[in-house]
């Protein structure tokens, strides 16, 4: 089978790939934890201090999608290497992470509606502070949303490759 890419190109993916566990690891387990507790803290008794568990399930869930869609890129990259890309196991990776993206985003959206009803009228959240958080997590969904699409259009483009591929066998 033909190689579709450089192994040194492959190796440094992989090493990032593994540089993000880590840092995901990390995330749930010391700064997820830390951030939901301070936010929890800063704006005890109202609202949002009524959040932090949610906030930190939600976290927690993120993070998890993501360690889950690299799981399924560092098998893709294992396919690459090994020059069987271009079949059904590709696809189900490619599944993968649009699944993890997918439902990362609805992550997302579930915490910009949370906090756009918890904190509308929050007395401790200043009215910029609202929007600028508002804002912020309505860039991450819109660019979230923008990945979901790309990933789709990938995976199209993969099955047609897949596909081609295929009847090319057959000929020959």
């Amino acid at each position: 089978m033909q190689r579709y890419m450089n192994r040194w190109v492959l190796d440094v993916l992989k090493g990032i790939v593994v540089l993000i566990w880590i840092g995901c690891l990390w995330g749930q387990a010391v700064v997820v934890p830390t951030l939901s507790q301070a936010v929890g803290d800063l704006f005890y008794p109202q609202n949002q201090a009524a959040m932090r568990w949610p906030y930190l399930i939600a976290g927690e869930l993120f993070l998890l999608c993501v360690e889950i869609a690299f799981g399924a890129v560092w098998r893709l990259l294992t396919l690459s290497g090994s020059g069987r890309v271009f079949t059904a196991k590709a696809l189900t990776c490619v599944n993968w992470v649009i699944g993890c993206a997918a439902a990362a985003t609805a992550l997302t959206l579930l915490v910009l509606v949370v906090f756009l009803i918890s904190g509308w009228n929050d007395p401790v959240i200043e009215t910029m502070d609202y929007y600028a958080v508002a804002f912020m997590l309505g860039v991450v969904l819109i660019a979230e949303i923008g990945f979901d699409l790309l990933m789709t259009v990938m995976r199209g483009l993969l099955r047609a490759a897949t596909d081609q591929s295929d009847e090319l066998e057959q000929v020959i």
